[in-house]
């Protein structure tokens, strides 16, 4: 043992130190007086409150839910939580969610929600008898932008089958945090982009009870005799169409709307005309044919005419053509002179529409006078009447129809 003041070595159950007379602790005093030096110089620990114990809970039950919440949402926006979302729908023909999947943008007047769910109650489901599934395999492309969704599937009539899901990485994230996917192609075999529906200009279009206003109306593609809509996406389907023509007929159809029949043209029959646009073509054509006849009788030539067959910008030629024919077979007749010519009766036979003109197509009855030398060069007078058909092709400008063409005019009169 040594001195604790000196470090002189003491002697055995010394008191005192001999060198320099200090005291000598005895061993077990030192323990305690080291400990009491030791409880002096320890800080008294800090105790949680109840109120502390409580938030600090609460953190690690938020911590918890936001860490699971992230998982979960991570996971229902992935590809197995997109695929499983839509095949469940599917199976379970939840028309909504299915529409839901499409991730339609931009104008969706004819693809709404509304309409989906129609065409889809109509229409057959491939996964009706589904009852179960299960998933087997999820594979990415290189660039991670796609990946295959595999099911195994059991159906109630047919063995086990497997379903494979494509489906792709959207630019945009959810909710800025997550990536988002989207079933492919889905909505490309249901949706039809930039459908055409060429009619009469100045006509009013409805498709599926919805009035086409001008921002459909394209201004590129419309002409002088039609206008041209452009419908930005509409599902794959029959979709209803009702036009009101300028000249008062009114057309209900069905467009056939698919990825091969993109374009829809107006178009119309007898079975469209009312009782009352019926009488007045018929009176139309009646009319036109009289004055026609009325003008070769009285020995005008198209330069003497024209005049009262022009409007606005339209290009007569065709007419021309025509009665500059007839002219010369009846007017320049040195053995035959028409007196008098009378349409009796018109019977429609036909009615289309011709880039936005209307072309009908009537047969007509008629009485003639002619005056006509016999072979002694005595002039003669025959009184007859006789039938033919005629193609009249009308526009419509400021409620008038205006005579475009004619055929089937008659330039032979029988003296028999």
């Amino acid at each position: 043992m040594y001195c604790s003041e000196c470090g002189a070595k003491l002697k055995k159950n010394a008191a005192f130190c001999g060198e320099c007379g200090t005291k000598v602790k005895k061993e077990s005093e030192e323990i305690k007086e080291k400990q009491t030096s030791k409880v002096k110089n320890e800080k008294p620990k800090k105790t949680i409150s109840k109120k502390q114990k409580i938030l600090i809970g609460v953190i690690v039950v938020v911590a918890l839910v936001l860490i699971g919440g992230y998982c979960f949402l991570n996971n229902r926006f992935g590809p197995e939580g997109v695929a499983t979302e839509y095949l469940k729908a599917m199976i379970s023909n939840d028309a909504s969610r299915i529409y839901d999947s499409l991730g339609l943008t931009g104008d969706t007047t004819f693809t709404s929600k509304e309409t989906f769910e129609k065409i889809f109650a109509e229409s057959s489901n491939a996964f009706d008898d589904v009852l179960n599934y299960k998933l087997i395999d999820i594979s990415y492309n290189e660039s991670k932008l796609s990946a295959n969704v595999k099911f195994q599937v059991a159906s109630e009539n047919s063995d086990e089958d497997t379903v494979t899901i494509r489906v792709i990485k959207n630019s945009k994230k959810k909710f800025l945090i997550f990536d988002s996917w989207q079933v492919a192609n889905v909505s490309d075999s249901l949706v039809v982009k930039d459908y055409q529906i060429s009619v009469p200009k100045g006509s009013t279009v409805q498709v599926n009870d919805v009035s086409l206003d001008s921002k459909y109306l394209n201004a590129d593609k419309s002409t002088d005799e039609l206008d041209v809509y452009v419908l930005p996406q509409i599902f794959e389907s029959d979709a209803s169409i009702k036009i009101n023509l300028p000249y008062g007929i009114e057309v209900t159809d069905e467009m056939n709307v698919s990825s091969y029949n993109t374009t829809y043209k107006a178009n119309i029959t007898l079975n469209d005309l009312n009782d009352e646009t019926v009488t007045k073509l018929q009176d139309q054509i009646k009319s036109d044919i009289n004055a026609l006849y009325a003008n070769l009788i009285a020995k005008k030539d198209w330069n003497a005419v024209k005049e009262s067959y022009s409007y606005g910008d339209a290009s007569l030629i065709n007419l021309q053509d025509e009665y500059t024919d007839l002219y010369e077979e009846i007017v320049t007749d040195e053995d035959k002179t028409l007196k008098k010519f009378d349409v009796s009766s018109v019977t429609l036979t036909k009615v289309t529409l011709d880039d936005g003109s209307l072309k009908v197509t009537a047969k007509y009855n008629y009485n003639y006078t002619i005056d006509y030398k016999n072979y002694n060069d005595e002039v003669k007078t025959k009184e007859g009447k006789s039938s033919s058909s005629t193609t009249i092709t009308y526009d419509y400008l400021e409620n008038t129809f205006k005579i475009n063409n004619i055929s089937g005019t008659v330039d032979y009169f029988s003296t028999w």
